[in-house]
């Protein structure tokens, strides 16, 4: 791979999350890829993505944003993708050219398009519905069955690998973590289907010594909510 002279590599890299938000996926690649980085708390629920400081950093006030050097890369699927291939001997995502590569960014798709829309519908309705109480508590209530589909689809595409592709740990696990965490959030308040391949796999991201100091790490900025024998562990860990 040949990198820019402009840009020294490896670059120094930045990210920007939030605790408990999809930026969870970004964090965790990062760790896993043993590169160095900083890590920037901007807590959503705090509003300190609105502050002008960040708003010049990412525009749009979203995270995750990843800075490499001057420039700035946003939306966690371009940010996992980038941190895979920048450490490839990490073997977070698979070689380019295989069917399981492009398998990793159907899945990577997928997540974002569906399966993070679907939970930020449940979460923040009024994106969707606008102001009108009546809209918001439809588009709610619509997510949260749709919701249920959607861990239905993700126990079907996991089959009966330990891991989403490949056969091994990739970015793809992480980001799968990420809304598997989100399921047990107080805001859902309906009763999800049996996901016992999807809590598998999340018990074996959870085992990951990288993905526990990440959580720590976050946690110590804001505690929320996790799967009780995640935050049990945790705890007992301290």
């Amino acid at each position: 791979m040949q990198h820019p002279t402009s840009m020294a590599f490896p670059p120094k890299l930045t990210l920007y999350f939030s605790p408990k938000a999809c930026s969870l996926a970004s964090h965790i690649a990062l760790e896993e890829s043993r590169l160095l980085y900083e890590a920037v708390s901007v807590d959503i629920r705090a509003q300190e993505n609105m502050s002008p400081a960040y708003l010049k950093i990412n525009p749009s006030g979203a995270v995750p944003a990843l800075g490499i050097g001057d420039a700035v890369l946003t939306e966690s699927h371009a940010i996992l993708t980038y941190i895979a291939d920048l450490a490839p001997e990490s073997g977070l995502l698979p070689r380019p050219g295989t069917l399981a590569r492009v398998r990793a960014h159907e899945w990577m798709n997928w997540i974002s398009g569906t399966m993070h829309v679907t939970y930020r519908s449940i979460f923040r309705s009024q994106t969707y519905a606008g102001d009108e109480p009546h809209a918001i508590a439809a588009v709610r209530e619509h997510a949260k069955k749709k919701l249920a589909k959607v861990l239905r689809e993700v126990e079907d595409r996991l089959g009966t690998s330990d891991y989403a592709v490949g056969g091994q740990f990739s970015v793809v696990d992480a980001y799968l973590f990420v809304f598997y965490t989100w399921s047990f959030d107080e805001r859902i308040q309906t009763k999800l289907p049996d996901r016992p391949r999807y809590a598998a796999l999340a018990e074996r991201v959870f085992a990951r010594p990288a993905v526990r100091r990440v959580l720590a790490r976050e946690r110590a900025v804001r505690a929320y909510e996790l799967p009780p024998s995640f935050a049990q562990a945790l705890s007992e860990a301290q």
